[in-house]
């Protein structure tokens, strides 16, 4: 043991590998809420990184304009074309590998979109489907993660980059809470919808541009997140005494 000026270095490392050995792994998916810059906000998971503490790690795994859907498209303002889905991103097969104790999924925004929900579906192509394939390969993964999903925030007026507000807030709240029963994610469903004004939209003050949470938004939205993935977590935790092998 090797002790330098006071400093047990020896405890000291012990230490730090047993905190990296029991932290819990929490892996944000999403499209550009979840990954930030818009609103000139960092997104949520650094504040939700903030309240969760040391006991975990919170990794970003959000990335903009991206679809579920597989053969999603980009899509502004003025029309759509290119490939966005989230299944051909770098982030994708990141989130593959961080060997996560958690998965969070909040994906939907930009498949609402006109082009996506009423022309890529049209072809075959079903929001559904693919949404519970992206639950079932991060259930497959090695780590046995537990799949959370989160309903994405209400759409505000304008109404901005052509996504319909009927998906949204009326069929999204409905669907993603059918799609985490049929597939065998946790029963607890993130309802950031609700808390971001939900159906009555009373909360547009929490928005910069009816879609992106401004910053009081993005706190709201990690506050949601930190008091949903708290139980998880003590969940995961008493799976390792149980389970010790798979720390």
């Amino acid at each position: 043991r090797r002790v330098h000026g006071g400093v047990d270095h020896s405890s000291m490392l012990s230490a730090l590998v047993c905190l990296a050995l029991t932290q819990i792994r929490v892996s944000c998916v999403g499209d550009s809420i979840t990954e930030g810059g818009s609103c000139g906000s960092p997104g949520y998971p650094p504040i939700l990184q903030q309240l969760l503490g040391s006991g975990y790690v919170v990794t970003n795994f959000g990335s903009s304009g991206k679809t579920c859907l597989k053969e999603g498209l980009c899509g502004d303002a003025s029309g759509c074309s290119g490939t966005c889905t989230y299944w051909s991103d770098p982030k994708y097969t990141a989130a593959m590998t961080s060997n996560p104790d958690i998965v969070t999924i909040m994906l939907g925004t930009n498949d609402a979109k006109d082009c996506n929900w009423f022309g890529v579906q049209s072809y075959g192509d079903s929001f559904e489907a693919d949404y519970r394939a992206l639950i079932a390969g991060f259930k497959a993964l090695p780590s046995n993660p537990k799949v959370i999903l989160a309903v994405p925030p209400p759409l505000y007026p304008p109404y901005p980059f052509k996504m319909n507000e009927t998906v949204i807030n009326t069929e999204f709240p409905i669907l993603i809470r059918k799609i985490a029963s049929d597939s065998g994610a946790e029963t607890q469903v993130i309802d950031v919808f609700s808390a971001l004004g939900g159906a009555s939209q009373s909360r547009p003050d929490l928005s910069c541009d009816g879609c992106h949470p401004n910053g009081d938004g993005y706190q709201v939205v990690a506050e949601t997140f930190a008091a949903a993935l708290r139980a998880v977590g003590r969940q995961v935790q008493s799976d390792r005494v149980l389970q010790p092998q798979n720390v």
